[in-house]
């Protein structure tokens, strides 16, 4: 069915224009809100911006307290690092300390070993020395012996002992010249 202008103004509310309550209600609600929301913005506005300024300047103290947090955080890693450089130039340090000493020991093992050389050295010179004296001076003996029987057969009696004596010596010193 078609639909006309009439029927559309009679679907319109009670007071036949399209809002659906009474026109004098509408204005007194209007009145009301109006009346609410300046009382509000004049006793309220004041309150929210106190809020928000507490709000903003909680959350700026919080910042803060977060940059200064992370301001110590970069500092002790700072620290940290060079801590850590520190360790890595003292374990560096004492390696060459080490190397060092090694070397140092090293030299002086040397020179105690080639001290200890020579004293040996020495020692056996000083006892080839006086094993030599006692070589010769068994060697005199056993020449001597020697030279008394061969001196005895030779002249074939016995000598007395002032004439063995100086056969020996006159021997021993023909035996030194030689050597």
């Amino acid at each position: 069915m078609p639909t006309t202008t009439a029927t559309l103004l009679a679907a319109e509310g009670p007071n036949g224009l399209w809002l659906p309550a009474d026109i004098n209600e509408v204005i007194w609600s209007s009145l009301a809100f109006l009346i609410v929301a300046v009382l509000l913005y004049k006793f309220g506005a004041d309150v929210v911006r106190r809020y928000y300024a507490n709000r903003t300047a909680a959350v700026e103290e919080r910042l803060d307290a977060a940059a200064s947090a992370r301001t110590e955080a970069e500092a002790e890693r700072d620290r940290i690092k060079a801590a850590l450089a520190d360790s890595d130039d003292e374990a560096a340090r004492i390696i060459e300390e080490a190397r060092q000493t090694a070397d140092r020991l090293r030299v002086d093992i040397a020179a105690r070993t080639e001290t200890e050389i020579a004293q040996i050295r020495e020692r056996a010179a000083a006892d080839l020395v006086v094993t030599q004296g006692q070589a010769n001076a068994d060697l005199a003996g056993e020449v001597s012996r020697l030279a008394l029987g061969a001196t005895e057969q030779y002249v074939g009696s016995t000598l007395d002992g002032a004439a063995q004596q100086r056969l020996i010596d006159d021997y021993i010193r023909q035996v030194g010249s030689q050597n």
